[in-house]
């Protein structure tokens, strides 16, 4: 290759040479090896080694072979020789841009400078009479590449030979002698002019003349001058790296590796790479991966490294897989480099990743009657949210600059870019970023990103990566840092930007459903009746005319609704058990599974059905929405059954009872009903056995008992073991009048050994001929009687009286009751033999009563825990509150912060005879205006004990006295914390005790 150099350069530059062919120099060489001695065949330069001058040689016998030597038409004569001692090779010039010194050239042998007559045949014979100087023979300086401190090789010598040359070739200003030898120190240095500028002149001496000067040589092409240097190649590598998230497009942070193949290269000037990675999600373990295939071009004059590339994208969110297409360019420089992206999605770039349906709920039309059940047309609103995630197409293009230097070869750069992405059913996604990216060591880089925009946010991404070997060129020194960036992976988006998109549609579905009876699981099931005028079997479109004749098909949980048609009058019927009963007078509501309770259509048209006979209940019926008028005998009977409903009846001039019921057992509601002029009692219920929730509410029930001796409004008797609760509870009980006078408002008995408790609630009981409220509890009973919030007025015989006898017990709490204008006592409790019992009264009023306002009586045996407290005890005709104890009976008292006032005879009376025993706290009360005492504590017998501790009272005229019977003991200390007006003393024996004796 270095002769072969030299040769195109004396083509080049030496035309008078390139009339010598291949044959020519083949057969000069020849000849001179034969005719020459040894002496003078071999080059005079001494340090040339032998077998440089070998190969020199043999170098040249491959130049002289090249058919294109031949540069003229005539025939060179061989008659001359150069003398062996004036072939030799110049001194080297030093290239000013390398260091590397240039090679010698050696010697040309003498013997290849002899030529033989027969070289070539032409049409025109070469005259060789003369010789080129020694000086003109000379190998043109190689150039150094700038780019490379690699030596350039050396030129062989030129054999004497070759020189021989028709004179006519060139032309010069002065004349060669042919009789010249060329000195071995002569520089030849070829100037720039070719074949082409040296015009031929068939002066010898001007050609000869030409060769003397000093020429120099045409640049010669980079793929000739240049070898390739090994270490200035990209290597392949891999790496790792580990970004954050969320960021832009994607949620979860993720993992991945690279592989960087450089495909192609031209060291130090151009690559073609493939780079691929594959990614991985830290918290769904999805997959992505990316396949970049670049090329870069080195420009050495601006000192940048300029790319291009195509990248093939895929991206799997665990719901959806992506595919796109990338393309990118970049300019990368030492100070500032700028790079810009394209990403266009392929193929289904919207996938459906989730689908929720969301119940929003039912809302059903009004019901309707079809057939015989009951329907709604039900509406069911369901919301059907789809999630769809779609990946954008979107560019990016980003500017950045160096800010420092790290180490010996890292940097810190900083960038700031812009984006945009869209995607059909997505907002168009507008937004900046800012990142700064540290690569400390050639192997380590450190990356950390902020970005914002409307739909993904704002993001701060941090990024870890590794790669082995490093990025930069073996063979650059520190300051050819650019051209070390040809090995670097491109910047780019590595995730397919993904957005989510949720469609949500409005579902509706509609149905007709037949409402269905919770008890049951099955659908109601209605047998119509439209009196008088129905022809059918019971269905709504043909109803039956009768009710008989739609009981006679009833089937238990049935329902048989009656309208009031021509309405001629219903006669007595048995409802069978299981059936309810119910005519459209009152809004009739049925509880449902789908609805809830519900209104029947029809109902509350406010007509009242007539029934002219008795009405006899079964088990589990209801019986609502009837008028029972003049009914001979009692208007609504039930006998040893359980469940029975009773409600918005009107019941009206019975011959017996407007309801009456005996052993029924079980859960008994009796509502809202209305209840007058009964022959007896209004309501009565008699039960031997058995447990019964009744409950009383809303009714009114009045002017009862005007046939009978006992015209109660409601009486419930429980005997032998039966137990019972009894809820009374806003009802209207007024002037129930009994023929023979007994006539109670509500009337409680316990006989046996039964067991009840009553609470009274909200109730209004007035008017009535003997007690508003009477309780009776005998032999063994046990019974407790809760009143509050009733009002109890204007009654005959007194508000509330309770009697306890035999070995009976009760406890009774009367709390915020009004009971007032009553004929005899507010309230009267009396115990009676052995029994217990207890009374807390609270917060009520009590006033204007024509007797006493509370009135307590114990005797023989019995025991009584009073408590009474806030109460307001005023105007009362008698005694405010008056207790007697007689026999061995016991009676614990207290009283505080009670107000009692002006009451006609005492305020607060205690009197204990026989051998009975008082303990009493008086405490905070006032008690004054009293027409007689406000106070009075009395013992009347030998025998009896009181104990007193009055404190911190009002008291307008205190009397103690013991005169004629056992001692009034006084809690020591405590009768100077009253306020006393008047106090006598004068039948008190003065008896005082420690404190706490009265066991206060």
């Amino acid at each position: 290759m270095p002769t072969n150099k030299l040769m195109r350069c004396l083509y080049i530059t030496c035309p008078l040479l390139g009339a010598l062919t291949s044959n020519a120099v083949a057969q000069t060489v020849e000849g001179a090896a034969t005719d020459l001695p040894k002496t003078t065949g071999e080059a005079t330069l001494s340090n040339t080694p032998d077998s440089e001058q070998t190969s020199q040689t043999q170098a040249v016998s491959t130049w002289v072979a090249e058919p294109e030597t031949t540069l003229t038409s005539e025939t060179v004569k061989p008659e001359f020789a150069l003398s062996p001692d004036i072939v030799s090779a110049p001194q080297p010039e030093t290239n000013p841009t390398s260091d590397t010194a240039q090679p010698e050239f050696a010697p040309i042998p003498a013997t290849v400078l002899a030529p033989k007559p027969e070289i070539m045949s032409t049409p025109e014979t070469v005259k060789p009479e003369f010789a080129l100087s020694p000086d003109r023979v000379s190998a043109p300086q190689p150039e150094t590449s700038p780019t490379s401190d690699t030596a350039q090789p050396e030129f062989a010598p030129i054999p004497a030979t070759v020189l021989a040359s028709k004179p006519e070739i060139m032309s010069t200003p002065e004349r060669v002698e042919p009789e010249f030898a060329l000195s071995p120190t002569t520089t030849f240095t070829p100037n720039s002019k070719t074949a082409e500028d040296v015009t031929p002149s068939p002066d010898v001496e001007s050609e000869a003349s030409l060769l003397a000067q000093t020429t120099t040589p045409e640049p010669i092409p980079p793929s000739l001058e240049t070898t390739e240097n090994p270490s200035l190649r990209v290597l392949p590598r891999f790496g790792g790296t580990f970004t954050t998230g969320p960021g832009i497009g994607y949620s979860n942070s993720f993992g991945s590796i690279e592989g960087f193949v450089p495909l192609s290269q031209t060291s130090g000037s151009n690559l073609t790479f493939l780079e691929g990675r594959l990614s991985l999600s830290t918290e769904d373990s999805n997959l992505g991966g990316n396949l970049v295939l670049g090329h870069r071009v080195y420009n050495a004059e601006a000192n940048r490294v300029l790319g291009g590339y195509i990248a093939f994208d895929n991206r799997s969110t665990g719901n959806s897989t992506f595919n796109q297409i990338g393309v990118g360019f970049e300019s990368l420089g030492e100070s500032w480099e700028v790079r810009g992206n394209a990403y266009v999605p392929l193929g289904n770039t919207r996938q459906l990743a989730a689908e929720t349906i969301a119940d929003l709920g039912t809302s059903t039309s009004d019901p309707f009657f079809q057939d015989n059940f009951l329907a709604v047309t039900r509406n069911q609103q369901q919301q059907l949210n789809r999630r769809f995630e779609a990946a954008m197409t979107g560019v990016d293009l980003e500017a950045g600059v160096k800010l420092a230097s790290l180490g010996q070869t890292g940097d810190l750069r900083g960038y700031a870019g812009l984006y945009y992405y869209d995607a059909p059913g997505s907002d168009e996604v507008l937004g900046w970023r800012t990142r700064l990216e540290a690569r400390p060591t050639d192997t380590l880089r450190l990356g950390l990103a902020l970005s914002n925009d409307a739909t993904f946010g704002t993001n701060l991404v941090l990024s870890v990566g590794a790669n082995f070997p490093g990025t930069r060129l073996r063979g650059l020194s520190q300051d050819e840092q650019v051209l070390a960036r040809l090995g670097e992976s491109p910047q780019r988006n590595a995730n397919i930007v993904v957005d989510e998109q949720v469609e949500s549609e409005l579902l509706t579905t509609q149905d007709t459903v037949f409402v269905t009876n919770p008890n049951t699981g099955q659908p109601w099931q209605l047998r119509h009746v439209n009196l008088g005028l129905g022809t059918g079997n019971g269905t709504v479109e043909t109803p039956t005319a009768t009710v008989a004749e739609a009981l006679a098909v009833a089937q238990p949980n049935d329902i048989v609704y009656v309208q009031p048609g021509t309405n001629p009058g219903i006669p007595a019927f048995t409802i069978p058990d299981g059936v309810q009963v119910l005519s459209t007078g009152p809004v009739q509501r049925i509880d449902t599974v789908e609805l809830g309770n519900v209104q029947l259509p029809l109902s509350g048209a406010g007509v009242l059905p007539d029934v002219t006979g008795t009405v006899t209940l079964g088990n589990d019926t209801t019986l609502s929405g009837f008028s029972l008028n003049a009914v001979p005998g009692a208007g609504i009977v039930g006998a040893n059954i359980n469940n029975v409903v009773i409600r918005e009846n009107a019941i009206a001039n019975s011959t017996a009872e407007g309801i009456s019921l005996s052993n029924v057992s079980g859960q008994v509601a009796v509502t809202d009903n209305t209840i007058s002029d009964s022959g007896r009692e209004g309501f009565n219920l008699n039960n031997n056995l058995g447990q019964v929730d009744l409950v009383v509410a809303g009714n009114t029930i009045s002017d009862n008992g005007a046939l009978a001796a006992d015209g109660d409004g409601v009486n419930v008797e429980l005997r032998n073991d039966a137990t019972g609760t009894f809820d009374l509870t806003n009802n209207t009980i007024t002037n129930n009048l009994g023929r023979g006078g007994i006539a109670d408002g509500v009337d409680f008995k316990l006989f046996d050994n039964a067991s009840g408790t009553a609470n009274l609630t909200g109730n209004t009981i007035s008017g009535n001929q003997l007690k508003g409220i009477n309780l009776d509890l005998e032999a063994t009973t046990t019974g407790t009687l809760n009143l509050s919030g009733n009002t109890i007025t204007g009654n005959e015989a007194g508000g509330l009286d309770v009697l306890v006898s035999n070995d009976a017990s009760g406890a009774f709490n009367l709390i915020g009751n009004t009971i007032s204008n009553n004929q005899l006592r507010g309230v009267a409790l009396a115990f009676a033999d052995r029994t217990t019992g207890s009374i807390n009264l609270t917060n009520n009023t009590i006033s204007e009563n024509q007797d006493d306002g509370v009135y307590l009586q114990l005797s023989g045996q019995a025991q009584l825990n009073a408590n009474l407290s806030n109460n307001l005890i005023t105007r009362n005709a008698n005694n405010g509150i008056f207790t007697t104890t007689n026999g061995t009976a016991q009676l614990r008292f207290l009283s505080e912060l009670n107000t009692i006032t002006d009451n006609g005879f005492t305020g607060l009376s205690l009197i204990t005879l026989d051998s009975a025993r008082t303990l009493a706290a008086i405490r905070a009360n006032t008690l004054t205006g009293s027409n007689f005492n406000d106070l009075e504590v009395l013992t009347i017998a030998p025998g009896t004990t009181t104990c007193l501790q009055p404190s911190n009272n009002t008291i307008g005229s205190l009397i103690l006295d013991d005169s004629v019977g056992g001692p009034i003991q006084v809690d020591a200390g405590t009768l100077p914390t009253n306020n006393i007006s008047t106090s006598d003393f004068t039948f008190w024996s003065g008896t005082t005790v420690s404190p706490g004796t009265c066991g206060f």
